[in-house]
């Protein structure tokens, strides 16, 4: 089973570049952030059309999230994360045996700012909804956009993103205790080199620098843990060359793991 997970930040202009990766990667499922689309012009006829079930909530020109799978989703959950301000940034389903959590995290803008708030309020909101699910799944990956670097190896410069959005104690503690509930931080078990990074800004060169961020996540209870044979973060999708219909990029990678 191949589960990836991607920030296509668009998939009005990132549609070419997703079917293209369905097609090379042939993944079981697909979940995504940044939709930024509302429901009714979601692609999913498109989707259908190269063999992928889609299901998603979303909203015009920001956030929304979505599943894409090979085969129909069950027990469906839209938005189970929601907050007054109505954001469209959670979705749950089940594949097979296995619980699918698709999260796009508020990013916080910097640290001490309402925008920051927000997203610690979220946050926990988050930790209560998961509190409950990991409780009834044995099998469960919570996984996509958290817009927190977990460590100091997550980030290309310790000293520069020290106590900023993205990096702070507390986004850190939170996800921490995200993990505490029962999950694995499943990048960890395999030898990725230093400075190996999810996320890279669109200015100032930063993907040809590397400046970046690991901030796209895939984490998985004990079980999935104990089933996985390995983990892919596809770089190729971030140059402006891999995708020919569509040469501008996402600014994330794609992550994908593979389970036995």
């Amino acid at each position: 089973m191949i589960l990836s997970t991607w920030n296509v930040n668009s998939i009005k202009v990132r549609l070419p570049a997703i079917l293209q990766y369905l097609q090379e990667q042939k993944p079981d499922v697909l979940v995504l952030q940044e939709t930024k689309c509302l429901d009714e012009n979601f692609p999913s006829n498109e989707l259908m059309e190269v063999g992928y079930h889609s299901i998603f909530c979303g909203q015009k020109t920001y956030n929304g999230v979505a599943i894409l799978s090979n085969k129909k989703l069950e027990d469906v959950s839209l938005n189970p994360v929601s907050t007054v301000e109505g954001e469209m940034r959670s979705i749950a389903a089940s594949f097979d045996d296995v619980r699918i959590i698709n999260l796009y995290v508020v990013n916080g803008q910097r640290v001490g700012t309402p925008k920051f708030s927000y997203k610690i309020k979220w946050f926990k909101k988050l930790l209560d909804y998961t509190n409950i699910e990991s409780k009834k799944y044995k099998n469960m990956i919570i996984m996509g956009d958290f817009n927190i670097a977990p460590n100091d190896d997550d980030v290309f410069d310790v000293e520069a993103t020290a106590n900023q959005v993205l990096c702070s104690s507390q986004e850190r503690t939170l996800l921490a205790e995200l993990i505490s509930q029962g999950f694995y931080d499943l990048f960890q078990d395999f030898n990725f080199p230093p400075k190996t990074f999810t996320w890279w800004d669109y200015r100032g060169g930063a993907f040809h620098r590397n400046i970046g961020y690991r901030i796209d996540l895939i984490l998985g209870t004990i079980s999935i843990k104990q089933k996985c044979l390995d983990y892919i973060i596809d770089k190729e999708t971030r140059h402006k060359s891999w995708c020919l219909l569509e040469p501008r990029t996402s600014d994330h990678a794609p992550c994908r793991v593979i389970l036995k």
